[in-house]
């Protein structure tokens, strides 16, 4: 007690300087000289832990390292990479240097490096910690994803999709996209996501394409470059975007640009099999043909409903409209027939500038939810109408169909049969990769 080195407490301690087993107070009781234990512990204590030695005129000596965050680099490697041993002295430049030598090693995306003492009483014994975080390994940053789709339109399209998580150290996404059959693609997608209130993602990208237009089969071929930016905020997403096309159908080649902003809302938790849930977008394109071209504005309402009825059965409804103000080239002018719009009609049957269409659908699963895979069967209804511009709607020649079909979806991927009548003389059958809605 006489040796404590803090001033404010020695005075106290030199105060009181009864024997460790004798009361101050004559005749005292066993409580009491308990309190008095007590309270020399205590200051004892208190002593210990504001007193220090100090360190080491030569630095202090490294006596354990220890690394933490080291998954695929063992420790030994960590040791060699930091150039640190036990033994070792430590200086106060000696962490940053530690921590640059692993920085430069590029295989961390951060590193930390701290130093703990080994007691209190030998301040200088120290040990060592270095908490790192690895960079995935290169092989882990590319993901494959098969593509099969398809509809009686244009036939299947089948192909793979490459992906890369930054690749270039910017946190960004890019895709390569290469698709054979109906549908023949190559493109180069990237994306960039961000967390803060304005943007929620950038997106670009450049590709090629070529399919068969199911009215005029007439080939059409499309060079395509697009950007743009999109916002969401719980079921909301905003996207603003512009591109240049460049189109050869048939004889006819041109190119032009659009400026395109959609607008949706959004509570489906499931893509392929939505219940109780709602799904509502609006759109505004702008269209400008080059070389003097004139311009086009389109607009379009897509709503969609899912309500459970009974069991596992899902009632589903869709009202879509397209309407432009002005007459379009043929290459972007919506058609009318088929699996992903009116059932019961041929592939392209009807074209025009204008689009409405309704469908409503009775879904219903037959096996077990708790199944790998999900089979049923639906009864639907298509009502629609294609116009060109300067008529009205009301003049618009509506078709009909009607039918049922069966599905089956596995791991994601779905085909779709269905058997449909147009009310009046045509039945078709026709096949798609899943739900048009």
């Amino acid at each position: 007690m006489y040796g404590c080195p803090n001033r404010l407490w020695r005075r106290e301690a030199c105060r009181q300087r009864t024997p460790p087993f004798q009361s101050s107070t004559t005749g005292s009781s066993g409580f009491e000289r308990a309190q008095e234990m007590k309270k020399r512990r205590t200051l004892a204590l208190l002593c210990l832990l504001l007193w220090r030695v100090p360190a080491a005129p030569g630095g202090e000596r490294i006596i354990v390292v220890r690394f933490h965050g080291n998954y695929s680099i063992s420790d030994d490697e960590m040791a060699r990479l930091a150039d640190v041993r036990p033994g070792a002295v430590l200086d106060e430049a000696s962490l940053a240097e530690i921590k640059n030598r692993l920085v430069r090693t590029r295989k961390f995306e951060w590193v930390e490096v701290s130093k703990r003492y080994r007691s209190l009483s030998a301040g200088d014994e120290v040990v060592l910690v270095i908490t790192v975080k690895e960079k995935p390994p290169a092989r882990s940053k590319f993901m494959f994803m098969p593509i099969l789709s398809g509809s009686d339109e244009y036939g299947f399209t089948y192909g793979g999709r490459f992906t890369s998580i930054d690749l270039l150290g910017a946190k960004e996404r890019l895709s390569l996209p290469v698709t054979w059959g109906g549908i023949r693609r190559a493109a180069l997608e990237g994306q960039r996501d961000f967390h803060n209130p304005v943007i929620s993602s950038v997106y670009s990208g450049a590709g090629v394409s070529r399919k068969e237009n199911p009215h005029f089969e007439i080939g059409d071929l499309r060079r395509e470059g697009w950007g743009g930016v999109s916002r969401r905020i719980r079921q909301f997403q905003v996207d603003l975007s512009a591109g240049w096309t460049g189109v050869d159908f048939g004889p006819l080649s041109e190119s032009f640009v659009n400026f395109r902003t959609d607008l949706a809302f959004d509570t489906r938790q499931e893509i392929n099999f939505p219940r109780d849930a709602l799904y509502a977008g609006i759109g505004w394109e702008r269209i400008k043909l080059l070389d003097g071209g004139p311009r086009f504005n389109r607009y379009k309402l897509d709503v969609r409903g899912y309500k459970g009825v009974f069991g596992q059965a899902i009632l589903a409804g869709q009202f879509l409209y397209h309407i432009a103000d002005g007459r379009l080239p043929d290459y972007q002018r919506p058609f009318l027939g088929g699996s992903a719009t009116l059932r019961g009609e041929n592939p392209g049957a009807f074209i025009g500038d204008n689009l409405v269409l309704t469908s409503l659908e009775l879904r219903m699963p037959l096996n077990s939810k708790l199944a790998v895979y999900r089979a049923g069967i639906d009864i639907f209804l298509d009502s629609g109408a294609v116009y060109d511009h300067g008529r009205s709607l009301g003049s618009a020649d509506f078709k009909h169909g009607a039918g049922i079909g069966f599905f089956l979806f596995v791991a994601g991927f779905g085909i779709k049969v269905d058997f449909a009548h147009n009310l009046r003389d045509n039945f078709r059958v026709h096949f798609s990769t899943g739900f048009r809605f």
